[in-house]
């Protein structure tokens, strides 16, 4: 700690400081006389010290500056959650140009398993999975002519490892998980939900309390705004975005934030006073009032998107010709009449799997992304 010049130092000087500032023979060399030589006496001590305070006071600030921006770099990192490459790894070919991975060259590096492995997208959300799933797994079964596993996974990154190692070979991805999925990890994008014309799509909403003050996106301004996961679109990096370019809103300096792991958790939050604001898929949050599950005037909309694809079916790119084929038409034809995949998510209008185009469907997503990865690098330190 810094001395201080103005404490009983002043009024009992060292004869050694008082010695400094008199000339010999001095009429004023009388050291019991403070008057004498006390200006001179805090001028040396009060000029260095002011002189360190004012560099302390400026490093200090640089420092102050210098964590703010690592923290809002931090947090959007977290919040992003690494969006992953934009273009497809190093690793795979694309010769036709539609932004997948194509099937490999060389017939031995292809993946002709004896039992097929399906999960459906990745979540901490506890529900009999089988119930809904089991329709759709003995239709596959048929089709293939082999045995179907229902695995789970709660980490998508989990999911996609399985992915890449072969030891899942169909499975579903939430919007935003798509682009890594297929860059990173040889994702082959086949089917969504639809309804019953074939079309799909589902916006982000952000949602708040009833009778929450917050009427639009500048009055979360001081407020606590929940996302779902990293990476998820609706439910993170598409309302993240929005936020930042369009109303210069940034996690952490302007708004707290946490994670609910799911978007019915973020529902289930928004509606019973927990959370004072959350951003959601609109088709579970759909699915949820149709189901009873959360009461319709327990929430408001204060924003909605334009539309996004749905997640999505597929397989890993290198599973054998005949077992893809057979994935994507047992999902194009399956009936949904009477299934678990009807009572689960029929409520919302889903009513059949439809095809997908990754380059065509996918294209808003990976704009945002994009835009995220821009809005990411402003935030990065400056070299010194």
């Amino acid at each position: 700690m810094l001395p201080d010049p103005g404490t009983s130092r002043r009024t009992r000087p060292a004869p050694r400081l008082a010695r400094a500032f008199h000339h010999a023979g001095d009429s004023m060399s009388n050291a019991s006389e403070p008057a004498a030589f006390s200006f001179g006496r805090v001028l040396f001590i009060v000029v260095p010290l002011a002189l360190v305070a004012w560099a302390a006071t400026l490093y200090s600030k640089a420092l102050q500056s210098s964590a703010q921006a690592s923290l809002e770099r931090t947090m959007a990192m977290r919040l992003l959650g690494d969006p992953g490459a934009a273009k497809l790894a190093d690793r795979y070919r694309d010769a036709d140009g539609d932004l997948l991975a194509d099937p490999p060259a060389d017939a031995r590096q292809l993946l002709d398993p004896q039992e097929i492995n399906f999960s459906y997208v990745a979540s901490s959300e506890e529900e009999n999975e089988r119930e809904t799933w089991q329709e759709l797994l003995a239709a596959l079964e048929s089709r293939l002519g082999r045995q179907v596993n229902l695995v789970s996974y709660a980490d998508p990154a989990e999911q996609m490892r399985a992915l890449q190692k072969g030891e899942l070979h169909v499975t579903g991805f939430a919007t935003g998980e798509v682009e890594k999925a297929v860059n990173e990890y040889g994702f082959i994008p086949a089917a969504c939900f639809a309804d019953k014309d074939g079309k799909f799509s589902y916006s982000m909403k952000i949602i708040v309390a009833r009778d929450s003050d917050v009427k639009q996106l500048k009055d979360l301004k001081g407020r606590r705004l929940t996302f779902v996961r990293p990476r998820s679109n609706s439910g993170c990096t598409a309302a993240l975005v929005l936020l930042m370019k369009q109303h210069g809103l940034q996690p952490e300096r302007d708004y707290d934030w946490g994670f609910s792991f799911g978007h019915e958790n973020s529902i289930r939050g928004v509606a019973d006073g927990r959370f004072s604001a959350a951003a959601v898929a609109s088709d579970i949050l759909e699915r949820m009032v149709a189901g009873g599950e959360v009461p319709a005037d327990a929430f408001r909309v204060v924003y909605e998107s334009e539309p996004y694809p749905p997640g999505v079916l597929g397989y890993v790119y290198n599973l054998a010709p005949g077992l893809r084929e057979g994935v994507r038409q047992a999902l194009v034809d399956f009936d949904w009449a009477g299934s678990g995949l009807e009572r689960r998510y029929g409520k919302a209008g889903s009513a059949r799997f439809a095809p997908v185009d990754y380059q065509r469907d996918w294209a808003p997503i990976r704009q945002i992304n994009k835009t995220g990865r821009e809005l990411f690098a402003k935030l990065e330190p400056t070299a010194a």
